[in-house]
């Protein structure tokens, strides 16, 4: 397991536990357990609650996006200011000028990238989730001390034959993919 890996492995077990939760809600609504659409509808659940998690931060983004607009003018000034000047001197006096007119205003422009910057861990986590379905399943999956993957490995048999729009959810052929011996392998 990697550094990357380790970093990740309490999001993939939170993942993982929150697609188990979802997925055993839908099979007690009436859904097929096996089914693709269950699996399907499961992810999107994790994606609903992974956004309303980041609700704060995405009003945060909007109100920093507009703090910025605001200032946009006078930026604009500072920018005329000092246009043509290429010496190292003028440029550091710009900038100066730009963070002390941020500072004034109580803005910040990287506060638009929190959002993604926050949501992106999840979604490389539920990609490493999606992708050792396949290991869990076979019983192939160990990461270091680790053979599961939270509550998923119970459940990934389940997820054998899932099917949801025309991709196996825990496999890695399409339904229908050509044969060694059919005529379409030739393409």
């Amino acid at each position: 397991m990697g550094f990357f890996d380790t970093i990740l492995w309490p999001i993939m077990v939170a993942v993982s536990w929150t697609m188990v939760q979802f997925h055993n809600l839908l099979t007690l609504t009436g859904l097929d357990s096996d089914s693709g659409l269950t699996w399907t509808l499961a992810i999107v659940g994790l994606v609903i609650v992974m956004r309303i998690i980041l609700i704060p931060l995405f009003v945060r983004q909007i109100r920093a996006s507009r703090a910025l607009q605001l200032l946009a003018p006078e930026m604009q000034k500072i920018q005329k200011k000092y246009k043509g000047k290429t010496d190292p001197a003028s440029r550091e006096a710009m900038s100066r000028e730009t963070m002390a007119l941020y500072r004034k205003h109580g803005t910040n422009p990287f506060a638009s990238c929190l959002p993604s910057l926050a949501q992106s861990p999840s979604f490389f986590a539920l990609f490493r989730v999606l992708n050792s379905l396949v290991p869990l399943r076979e019983g192939t999956y160990q990461d270091g001390a680790k053979e599961s993957i939270g509550p998923l490995s119970s459940v990934s048999e389940m997820s054998r034959s899932s099917v949801a729009f025309g991709l196996m959810t825990s496999g890695r052929t399409w339904i229908g993919e050509p044969t060694p011996t059919s005529p379409r392998s030739a393409i």
